[in-house]
C-alpha cells in the first residue's frame, strides 16, 4: 500500500511539474509573439502623414486565380519540396493571360535570374515599398533595373521558372516588402473575396 502511494506521489509531482512546464511555455510564447508583433508594427509604419491603403495598388493579374495565398505563421505544403514551409507570397496564377503587371508607378529596380527563384523582377515604390515578382519567363521581361514604369505595365509573364515551386505549374510568386520588412501583400491589394 505504502508503494502505491509513494508511485501516485510521484505521478501527481511530475503532472505538476509538466502542466507548470507547459504553462511557462505557453507564456513565453505568448510574450515573444507579443515583442515580435510590436517590434514589426514600428518597422512596418510606413509614415504618419503617408498610410499606404489597398487601392493604391492593383493586382498583378488579369483573370487570375490564387493558387497559394500569403502566410506568416502557418506553415503551408510544399508540394515541390515535400516540405511544410511558410509562404510569405501570394502564387497567383491565370490559365488564359499570363501577363504580369506592374502593382504601381515605381522604379526597377533589380531584374535577375537564378535557379531557385526564376526571373525575378523587384520594383521599387514610394514609402520604402518594394514588389517582387519571382517565376517570370526570362524570355518576356520587358524591362530593366533603372525603368520607370506605371501601374498595369506588362513587365514579364507568369511561368514555371521557379525550381522551388516548380511543381505549381506556370505562376506568379508575388512578394511585397517593406523599409526591407516582408508584409502581407494582402494588405495592399484589393482581391476581393477568397
Amino acid at each position: 500500500m505504502n508503494n502505491v502511494n509513494t508511485q501516485q506521489k510521484k505521478k501527481t509531482i511530475l503532472t505538476y511539474i509538466y502542466a507548470t512546464v507547459i504553462g511557462l511555455l505557453i507564456v513565453a510564447c505568448a510574450v515573444t509573439i507579443a515583442v515580435v508583433s510590436n517590434n514589426n508594427s514600428s518597422k512596418l509604419n510606413v509614415g504618419e502623414d503617408t498610410p499606404v491603403s489597398a487601392n493604391t495598388y492593383i493586382v498583378p493579374m488579369r483573370n487570375y486565380t490564387i493558387q497559394k495565398d500569403y502566410s506568416g505563421s502557418e506553415l503551408q505544403y510544399n508540394d515541390t519540396l515535400k516540405q511544410w514551409e511558410i509562404h510569405k507570397a501570394i502564387d497567383f496564377v491565370a490559365v488564359d493571360d499570363l501577363d504580369v503587371l506592374a502593382v504601381a508607378d515605381g522604379t526597377v529596380s533589380n531584374v535577375y535570374t537564378n535557379y531557385l527563384e526564376g526571373t525575378v523582377i523587384e520594383i521599387t515604390h514610394s514609402n520604402g515599398v518594394v514588389s517582387i515578382y519571382k517565376s517570370l519567363d526570362s524570355d518576356s521581361v520587358t524591362v530593366s533595373a533603372g525603368d520607370q514604369v506605371s501601374a498595369g505595365t506588362v513587365i514579364g509573364k507568369a511561368s514555371d521558372s521557379m525550381a522551388q515551386e516548380l511543381n505549381n505549374g506556370a505562376h506568379l510568386h508575388f512578394e511585397m516588402t517593406v523599409n526591407g520588412v516582408k508584409v502581407d501583400p494582402n494588405d495592399y491589394l484589393s482581391l476581393g473575396e477568397k
